[in-house]
């Protein structure tokens, strides 16, 4: 019986293009047998030895061998290679009902075969769709899993399995091996990207608001596009090398432009270079009390920073300031969006990515990198001699900020301090942090998606960047850094400024975005508050006696289970709201993953207090956030000098919360 049909109707919300292209693909010469019901294929290796992808004899003790430890409380699984229908089997059956299960098989026609001939209705049918198949169809695995794991799934995955099935290791061991690796490292790159809190998003959120004057009275970003075109850029970071390049970089200055991380600018000045560019990445306050205060800003110099910096920066600075909407930040992407298109930039968690991503969209030609080492010099250094994480005699350091510094770098205090190896830029391996581990993966995948036609890395140490040519900086100077290059002021001279009529009309058009974005905040609080009331009333009932089983109990507490799950699918849809609530949303995960099967009383109250708590978690959340673009906008308004009684936030629910009871009835 071929059960393609009714296995697809169960996949079809999260696999509808993949179902779509198997409808061309021919699985007709792929060789199976079937033991009871349970199928296996015979495949070939590598090495054009055929074998079978599992037991021809007893395929289910097969798989109860290989799941043998897995937690099937779990909220997540990750299988390498579907050959085995009876470990997929096992893994549905036994997980819980809102866990998810990703499959990677590279050969679609294995998983057309494999939907033909197993019926997986017994494990799917009446559930929540939790099942992605990713195939080659998809081309770019890591992109397709970027995808996935930075939307719905991510939280799912904090807690996850990955599993490689026996015939992947036969059959294609490097492409396995690749896949694995991807997803390691983007698992860490969520973790890492999760960890923002509510406070650093409400402080981003809040600079962003207070530097709307400065974006709309600025240059704008993308009118400096490729005004740098075929020029040499040379992005200077703080890592230890700096120090013995200094003197070169001192000869470089008028023959190429060079943009400055924010740990590397008072480097510089100490060393009489003033760069051309001052990059800065971070919203906190350190950003201009340990990296500009007291600094006398260079007239050449042009500061280009993320709209969420400290306020005091652009307004300290000379004329040459750019603020930079973060393309792949939902709320400053949308910002620019609701402002008239300022031009946004894609760049990662570090500033080093950030004048990467600069010096790309400047046009610069080649991009050079020094002080980039991600790793520690020989001698166990981590930054220039000249730097504040070195240099700590500044009299405007405190001595709280001197014990963040130190704090920051003591090794395997903390995950992101744990010591790591990475490929050396001299060969072999060298010694690292997670943290930095990190900065370099995300810059190997700025390089391969924001390509330019030659990057260098001249950093002469460190840990090797894939993507980057290695070049001493001697040569890279004698080769590309000998005419004279534009200076700030000439690049900046014919800049357009805006007229007052069109501010008004870009504060009237952002105002009214944000009020119709935030509706959707104001539903979803809504939505929490009935969810919050149903809770505290069925605890207040006390179902929760010995008299009554577990089954009843989980029955009583059903619609609120499931509207807790449509209020989270209802959020992550939007990813404006994602943007504020994803910090709690994570906090939930990270408590309710260990307990996410209802198996005892006890467990049953746990999963509702933490419900409980997450719904006051998202109106609590929606309440500070409305003050923040309260506030925000009103001080933008007066700053521009415009008329705040006609220019104010006012977000309104555009949507009646679901009737509970009906949705219990109906359940």
């Amino acid at each position: 019986m071929n059960y393609y049909d009714s296995n697809a109707q169960f996949l079809t919300e999260y696999n509808e293009w993949l179902l779509e292209q198997m409808e061309l693909i021919s699985a007709d010469d792929l060789e199976i047998i079937h033991v009871g019901d349970d199928i296996a294929f015979k495949l070939a290796d590598e090495q054009g030895n055929e074998f079978f992808s599992a037991s021809m004899y007893d395929p289910r003790y097969e798989a109860e061998q290989f799941l043998d430890g897995v937690n099937f409380d779990n909220t997540g699984y990750i299988l390498l290679g579907m050959g085995s229908s009876a470990i997929l089997k096992q893994i549905l059956g036994n997980k819980t009902e809102t866990a998810w299960v990703l499959i990677i098989e590279k050969d679609t026609r294995l998983v057309k075969k494999f939907l033909q001939e197993v019926d997986l209705s017994p494990y799917l049918s009446g559930q929540l769709q939790r099942v992605i198949i990713l195939t080659d169809l998809m081309g770019d695995i890591s992109g397709i899993m970027n995808h996935y794991i930075f939307s719905l799934i991510g939280y799912y995955f904090l807690q996850t399995d990955l599993l490689r099935t026996f015939a992947s290791y036969r059959r294609d061991a490097e492409y396995y091996e690749s896949v694995t690796s991807i997803i390691i490292n983007q698992l860490r790159t969520t973790v890492a990207a999760m960890g923002n809190s509510m406070e650093d998003t409400l402080l981003g959120m809040s600079n962003e608001l207070k530097n709307v004057p400065i974006a709309l009275r600025s240059p704008k970003i993308k009118d400096l596009k490729e005004k740098f075109k075929g020029k040499p850029i040379i992005c200077v970071a703080s890592g230890p090398s700096l120090d013995k390049q200094l003197p070169l970089l001192k000869q470089v200055k008028g023959k190429a432009m060079i943009i400055s991380a924010e740990s590397a600018f008072k480097v510089l000045l100490k060393n009489d270079i003033a760069p051309d560019v001052l990059c800065i990445l971070e919203r906190g306050p350190n950003s201009y009390e340990l990296s500009t205060n007291g600094v006398e800003i260079p007239e050449e110099t042009a500061l280009i920073a993320l709209t969420l910096m400290d306020p005091r920066l652009p307004r300290v600075w000379n004329s040459h300031v750019v603020p930079v909407f973060k393309s792949n930040i939902t709320h400053s992407r949308l910002m620019s969006e609701a402002l008239g298109d300022l031009g946004t930039l894609y760049n990662g968690n570090s500033v080093a990515h950030l004048s990467y991503s600069v010096a790309q969209h400047l046009g610069g030609y080649p991009i050079v990198f020094i002080g980039q080492d991600l790793a520690y010099s020989e001698e166990g250094t981590t930054h220039s001699k000249d730097s504040f994480y070195v240099d700590q005699s500044d009299e405007n350091i405190t001595d709280e900020q001197r014990k963040q510094i130190s704090a920051s770098l003591q090794p395997d205090q903390n995950f992101y301090n744990k010591t790591v190896y990475v490929d050396g830029y001299y060969g072999g391996k060298v010694r690292t942090r997670e943290l930095w581990r990190q900065f370099l993966f995300w810059m190997e995948h700025m390089l391969a998606i924001l390509p330019a036609p030659l990057v260098i890395n001249a950093t002469e140490g460190g840990a090797e960047i894939k993507g980057a040519v290695n070049m001493p900086f001697q040569e890279v100077i004698e080769q590309y850094c000998q005419e004279r290059t534009p200076s700030i002021p000439e690049l900046f001279r014919d800049m357009a400024q805006p007229m007052d009529a069109e501010l008004h009309d870009r504060m009237r058009n952002m105002i009214d975005f944000f009020n119709g974005r935030l509706g959707e905040l104001e539903r979803i609080s809504t939505f929490a508050a009935e969810i919050l009331q149903a809770i505290e009333q069925l605890l207040v009932e006390q179902p929760f006696s010995q008299d009554n089983s577990v089954e009843f109990l989980e029955m009583k507490a059903s619609r609120i289970i499931r509207n807790v799950e449509l209020l989270i699918k209802d959020m992550i849809k939007d990813s404006f709201c994602m943007f504020f609530l994803s910090p709690l949303l994570t906090n939930y995960h990270v408590k309710m993953n260990p307990i996410s099967r209802v198996s005892s009383i006890e467990r049953l109250k746990s999963i509702l207090v933490h419900q409980s708590n997450f719904m006051m978690w998202i109106i609590d959340g929606r309440d500070q956030i409305m003050k923040v673009y309260e506030e925000g906008i009103r001080e933008a308004v007066t700053e521009l000098g415009l008329n705040s009684e006609e220019l104010y936030f006012e977000a309104k629910q555009k949507w009646e919360p679901p009737n509970l009871e009906l949705e219990e009835d109906n359940g």
